[in-house]
């Protein structure tokens, strides 16, 4: 997979975008939203938390989507780390809630994009964390 030289280590890929804006004061900080339809298609967004209007992830999608073609559509909100990998994602100010159904299709979807970290964490409403590429502590017998 090739990668844009003015995005870093993001890679090329039709299905990911990078919005850029100009720049607002406060910590920079890279976010983004992952789409995903019933079909199991997905895509995701990408920018600097500063570039875009109101700071917030659900503005970020509708200005690079404008909206959902579907009901059946998710949006969660991304943290990136400083390798353009998933830290964390959430419903955060997409609204949609993370379910525990959702997480496979959550974890086929980021390693398909190239997206996963060994730390990603996928914050799911009302349930525990998943962390998809740590191993599961030792039990005890």
């Amino acid at each position: 997979m090739g990668y844009d030289s003015d995005m870093g280590a993001l890679p090329l890929d039709g299905r990911i975008t990078w919005v850029r804006g100009p720049r607002r004061p406060g910590p920079m900080q890279v976010i983004g939203v992952l789409e995903l339809k019933s079909d199991g298609s997905c895509r995701a967004v990408f920018a600097e938390r500063v570039e875009v209007d109101g700071r917030c992830h659900i503005l970020l999608a509708r200005q690079a989507w404008e909206g959902k073609d579907s009901l059946d559509t998710r949006w969660w909100s991304l943290v990136l780390d400083e390798g353009h990998k998933v830290f964390t994602i959430r419903n955060g100010s997409c609204g949609d809630a993370l379910l525990p159904t959702d997480v496979p299709r959550i974890i086929q979807a980021l390693e398909e994009l190239d997206l996963m970290a060994d730390d990603t964490m996928i914050a799911v409403d009302g349930g525990l964390p998943v962390l998809p590429r740590r191993r599961p502590p030792p039990t005890v017998a």
